[in-house]
């Protein structure tokens, strides 16, 4: 559980350093990570 919100954090960290940097860009690669992370709380979900 705290893993998981450790990295849900740092994933938010790194899309707000990537918006600093290359604003354009955020939507697209978003929604990439949200798709990883729907695919990995539906691992979890599946192994718990």
């Amino acid at each position: 559980m705290l893993a998981g919100l450790f990295f849900a954090a740092c994933a938010a960290l790194a899309l707000a350093g990537l918006w600093l940097i290359v604003p354009r860009d955020v939507p697209k690669i978003s929604g990439t990570c949200a798709l990883i992370l729907t695919f990995a709380a539906l691992a979890v979900a599946i192994l718990h």
